[in-house]
């Protein structure tokens, strides 16, 4: 038999085991690299999703402070670089002011140049600013973030946007270089160094958020106020269909002026004008007294003539004055002027969160003076008591109360010093929700906007007038009943009556917006920058 030499064989098992070893090895170092890039890209995908978000989250809170009525309100740029506190940084805790103007530095703003471009010179789209183009120190405010856990987000920038902000210019002419954007509601307009009172400035909000990891986001809005505004028939304006909705007697005589004409305000105003105290109605207007005259037009959606509730826009006790009925002059025949078309004019938001319905200031205790802003029940005020509401920057941004109700006793004081806004909930059964018949207001501004009353409700409303009655009131649903000598302002309600010789004196700047403590500031345009 024969025999097979193995020997010329020996140790070609271990070179096939060797060689199996190696292609495996190969196969798994394969597969780890790949989970490991994998990991990793899924790593870097969460950083820059979690630094994106960051910086959203850095807008929002901006939007929640810019708002009327915010805990942590900020004080806005009011006007463009390079002035003084014209750019404003909410900054995260451990970021200075030095990290964000210093070349270099992770968490330099080098977007600064391009929304401004005039300020800085020619500038390069898509490209971050050079060193030389940071932000200039002598611009800028900064306050904390008030987030309530540390975010990634690093700073949020907050300015008024210029118009040849690039590459999202308004109008790009270099003439017009340093004007404001505005806001008309539907486009944004540059037509001056300020926005006309019609228009409102856009603002550019900038937020940078920068992980742990080193991902980088930068993400802006473009936002503006949001108006909700309409043309009144009248500055008087009662919105009830019932007879006599708005009633003036007592000898009561009106008058037009414009507080944005004076510089400064005056009492009484030093353009008033015994024309334009246009007054209105959805239901039948009622005259009385010899002396009583509406310098101004009747509007009524009742036919314009003088008769019973239920045929004409005019009911008439003695011998009272007015100049037109819906646009017709004296005498009132037939064909009778062509009724005025209803107008429903917008509905002040309730309150939320809603006021408590308990008594302040509670037993034992006194209010406070100047009152803080705040959220505040059943206010009552009484022996002689002076209450100050200090006033916000400006009109746009007022101070802002919540109160379910404020009656006012014993030759008490409301004095508003600047720009401030009550907003009345009327909850519980509160009724009437203001009730000044033992006090009176005073508007130290002599401005009407700068005080403004809103209620969506229906409870009853009396004012009084002091020594400056500057006032707007929004209360489409409620009565409202007049005392005092004279008003200058605007009011709408569902009633009015002004019976006892108010003379009224309609503001024809005044703005019939409806201010909320919401987040009202509506986003233009959102946009990331990639670099």
């Amino acid at each position: 038999m024969r025999k097979t030499d193995r020997n010329a064989e020996r140790g070609f098992s271990l070179i096939v085991a060797l060689l199996a070893l190696m292609l495996l090895s190969a196969v798994a170092i394969g597969m780890m690299f790949m989970a490991s890039t994998e990991t990793a890209v899924s790593s870097n995908f969460k950083s820059e999703e979690s630094a994106y978000f960051a910086a959203r989250a850095g807008v929002e809170e901006a939007r929640d402070r810019m708002r009327a009525g915010s805990a942590n309100p900020i004080t806005l740029p009011t006007v463009l670089p390079p002035a003084a506190g014209s750019v404003l940084y909410i900054m995260q805790t451990g970021v200075t002011q030095a990290n964000i103007t210093t070349a270099g530095s992770k968490l330099f703003d080098d977007e600064i140049c391009h929304d401004f471009p005039t300020q800085y010179g020619s500038t390069t789209l898509n490209v971050p600013c050079a060193s030389s183009q940071g932000p200039n120190a002598a611009w800028i405010t900064t306050t904390p973030s008030v987030a309530p856990y540390p975010l990634d987000y690093k700073w949020v920038r907050v300015t008024q946007k210029q118009n040849n902000s690039s590459p999202y210019a308004v109008a790009p002419n270099p003439v017009l270089g340093s004007y404001l954007a505005c806001w008309n509601g539907t486009n944004e307009v540059a037509t001056g160094t300020t926005c006309p009172a019609e228009n409102l400035p856009v603002y550019l909000v900038t937020a940078l958020a920068v992980t742990p990891s080193g991902a980088r986001r930068l993400v802006q809005q473009e936002i503006a106020l949001t108006e909700t505004s309409s043309t009144l028939p009248g500055g008087l304006f009662a919105t009830s269909t019932a007879c006599g909705a708005l009633g003036l007697a007592g000898n009561a005589k009106t008058g037009s002026f414009n507080s944005a004409a004076e510089n400064p305000p005056a009492d009484p105003p030093s353009n008033l004008v015994f024309s334009g105290g246009d007054i209105g109605s959805n239901g039948t207007v009622s005259l009385g007294g010899s002396s009583t005259s509406v310098n101004g037009n009747v509007s009524s959606t009742m036919p314009g003539t003088i008769g019973s509730c239920n045929d004409a826009a005019l009911t008439v006790n003695g011998s009272p004055h007015t100049n037109t009925i819906n646009g017709s002059a004296p005498p009132y025949i037939n064909p009778a002027p062509v009724p005025a078309p209803p107008y429903t004019p917008p509905t002040p938001p309730v309150p939320n969160p809603l006021p408590p319905i308990t008594a302040y200031p509670p037993p034992h205790t006194s209010i406070p003076n100047p009152l803080p802003p705040g959220s505040y029940g059943n206010v009552t005020l009484g022996g002689s008591t002076t209450v100050t509401l200090t006033g916000g920057p400006d009109v746009n941004h007022p101070t802002v109360y919540t109160l379910n109700s404020l009656t006012m006793n014993g030759n008490s004081t409301l004095n508003i010093t600047g720009p401030v806004v009550l907003n009345f909930a009327g909850g519980g059964g509160a009724n009437p929700v203001l009730d000044m018949t033992g006090g009176s207001f005073s508007n130290s501004t002599k401005i009407p906007d700068d005080f403004v009353i809103n209620y969506a409700g229906t409870g009853n409303i009396v004012l009084t007038g002091g020594a400056y009655p500057y006032a707007v009131i929004n209360a489409p649903n409620a009565p409202v009943k007049f005392r005092g000598t004279n008003f200058y302002g605007q009011a709408i309600a569902s009633t009015i009556d002004d019976q006892g010789g108010t003379n009224f004196y309609w503001d024809t700047s005044a703005k019939t917006t409806v201010t909320s403590t919401q987040p009202y500031f509506s986003e233009i345009s959102l946009r990331e920058l990639s670099y």
